[in-house]
């Protein structure tokens, strides 16, 4: 029977009646066209799924109970993936209008209002909701929360701003995207923000040299050699289109291409170098210059 299992009762037998598996997972599995392995199911003499008491009677409670089981994942799977297609990043406006939306809308206001949560139930609730679980997992990296001393909002204020302005004035206010010239148009990173800032905290940590002011000073290093490579400068209107769930795939797509840029932070993350502390002195930005400078001093 080799190269031909479902030849042999006993193999269609066990993956069919005993570990559950439909005419159509079998198919799939196997490269082969269901109807032959339905007639083959017909050979054997092997009941349906759906005839539950042949079933029992033959194999028993506990085969029929797991075949139900195995039925009611591979639904629920089935649609998950039909819900993604059809409704994943599309509003209730988009669904199923504006006045269905808004009823809908209401009626989910009307149920949780006044209703108190215990809370346990809130922490039940956020443990659901927390990495693989959440919606908006994106795959992984290193966490940010390990990170919690760094002031994250200082470095995007003084990094991701700065270069978001100039990129935009670099690229004389039009949109890569769609040509038009807006003076909406802003920075968009190809290379996530996320993952450089913790590819950065991770070699600096390991440097023994993480604090705020260093990891500013590295990110606008790694902006200047890279912002080429890593920003588009987008209007307003094709920003949002990008970031859109439908797209998501596509700027992972972009993402891999450019990950290697951040390798030199991992490939040698040992400290090599004394432990030193940078302060920022000033950094300025001049309109229509071709580079940001940035003085150091270190302190003494």
């Amino acid at each position: 029977m080799y190269g031909t299992p479902w030849r042999d009762k006993g193999w269609f037998t066990e993956q069919f009646i005993y570990i559950g598996k439909s005419i159509h997972e079998l198919s799939i599995e196997l490269g082969m066209d269901w109807s032959s392995l339905e007639r083959w199911r017909q050979i054997h003499g092997l009941p349906r799924h759906s005839e539950r008491e042949r079933i029992i009677a033959e194999y028993g409670l506990d085969v029929f109970e797991n075949i139900v089981k195995r039925k009611k994942e591979r639904y629920s799977i089935s649609n998950k993936r039909k819900a993604e297609i059809m409704y994943k990043g599309k509003s209730y406006e988009d669904i199923y209008g504006k006045e269905k939306a808004q009823e809908i809308k209401n009626k989910i206001s009307a149920s949780n209002k006044n209703v108190k949560r215990s809370e346990e139930f809130k922490e039940n609730l956020s443990k659901k909701q927390r990495g693989k679980n959440n919606s908006n997992w994106k795959g992984g990296f290193y966490s940010s929360q390990v990170y919690k001393h760094i002031d994250r909002l200082s470095v995007k204020e003084y990094v991701l701003d700065t270069w978001n302005r100039y990129i935009v004035i670099e690229k004389d206010y039009t949109c890569e995207c769609c040509g038009i010239r807006s003076i909406t148009c802003n920075g968009h990173h190809l290379l996530s923000f996320t993952k450089i800032f913790d590819a950065i905290c991770f070699y600096l940590d390991k440097r023994n040299c993480l604090d705020t002011l260093s990891v500013i000073s590295e990110m606008h290093k790694f902006h200047k050699e890279n912002f080429s490579k890593i920003y588009k400068c987008l209007c307003s209107a094709c920003h949002r289109n990008i970031h859109r769930q439908e797209n998501y795939y596509m700027r992972m797509q972009e993402e891999n291409r450019l990950i290697h840029l951040l390798e030199p932070y991992f490939s040698n993350p040992e400290p090599s170098l004394k432990e030193e502390s940078a302060m920022y002195t000033a950094f300025f930005f001049k309109e229509g210059a071709e580079t940001i400078e940035i003085t150091l001093s270190r302190s003494e």
